[in-house]
């Protein structure tokens, strides 16, 4: 069977004789999820990828994608973005994307909703951006702060802090990621030492903190090279939606058995640099900043091996107590 790559699942077609309308070259992807829904990131690059072309201008680069999800993108059909032109000046272009699927009936369902904005790249008066909450070791590489996935899984199998059948369930559940990106969690990060939450019995080095001052991380690239700057756009929003939805679970001891609804409402990724190439090793941190009447507001931040920041996320997500508990805070 052909590798499946980043580039694959990202890819979009014009459809002809109509201008700004693009559809997906293969079916949307589900990660992290049991039911016959994609993945948000997917729909999400989908989208960014759309946008990209059709900035015709040299020297103009993403800077940031502000958007809401209206619905579930089905896995059984294709994603049409029809690009509308919102700005084009000598500085800035603005497009929105409107990402639908067709229904049985023929017709159309919005799945995503987002602005697109490029600015020409222009001479700096400032540089500088923050750090990491916490450290994470020497680097993606190092044996005595990251570990991969399934050593993970093994290790927690092994001490008897997850049955083995969650493991495996979990590997299918995120087998698209592992497809596409390589992934060396950070031990030092909550979700490196309770495996996303699955082993909830599990007090972690930062159980002291409050869930705010938490944090998990991972050391994360693409397993191929694109072949332009709009593909590593589109990839960026991919991973970047990646684990906000769920992570006020995983900090707080909880996993998806706990929660009764837990998806992106709606958010914003701010681009701070172009240029940037995932598939080299870079670091993302994850954060929730807070919580209340049934939503959750998480940050995730991206830096190169260099240090330099490359892109911060922010979601509101729906987090909905199952109906047979009683009302809770993250």
């Amino acid at each position: 069977m052909a590798e499946f790559t980043m580039s694959q699942s990202l890819a979009i077609d014009q459809i002809p004789d109509q201008p700004g309308t693009f559809v997906s070259r293969t079916l949307p992807q589900r990660l992290g999820n049991s039911a016959p829904i994609a993945y948000g990131g997917c729909t999400a690059g989908l989208a960014v990828h759309s946008a990209c072309k059709t900035i015709d201008k040299p020297n103009f680069h993403i800077y940031s994608v502000l958007g809401t999800f209206l619905g579930p993108t089905r896995i059984d059909r294709h994603v049409t973005c029809r690009v509308t032109r919102t700005r084009d000046t000598k500085t800035f272009c603005t497009r929105r994307v409107v990402a639908s699927q067709e229904m049985d009936d023929g017709s159309e369902r919005t799945c995503l909703d987002i602005f697109v904005n490029f600015h020409v790249l222009e001479p700096e008066l400032l540089r500088y951006s923050a750090s990491p909450m916490k450290s994470y070791g020497a680097g993606p590489e190092d044996p005595a702060a990251t570990t991969k996935s399934s050593d993970l899984a093994h290790r927690l199998v092994k001490e008897g802090h997850i049955p083995q059948t969650q493991a495996d369930k979990h590997t299918e559940m995120f087998a698209l990621s592992e497809k596409l990106i390589e992934t060396r969690h950070c031990l030092a990060g909550v979700s490196g030492q309770n495996f996303s939450g699955l082993a909830k019995n599990i007090t972690t080095t930062q159980h002291q903190l409050s869930i705010p001052e938490r944090t998990s991380a991972e050391w994360m690239r693409l397993r191929r090279p694109l072949s332009n700057e709009a593909e590593y756009a589109a990839a960026l929003a991919f991973i970047m939606d990646g684990a906000l939805s769920f992570l006020p679970l995983n900090l707080d001891k909880k996993n998806f058995d706990d929660v009764g609804a837990c998806s992106t409402l709606d958010f914003a990724l701010r681009i701070m640099v172009p240029g940037f190439k995932l598939h080299k090793w870079h670091l993302r941190e994850r954060r929730t900043i807070a919580a209340a009447v049934g939503r959750s507001y998480s940050e995730s931040r991206l830096w190169d091996e260099a240090g330099n920041m490359v892109a911060v996320e922010n979601q509101s997500c729906i987090a909905r107590p199952r109906p047979d508990q009683a009302k809770a805070r993250i």
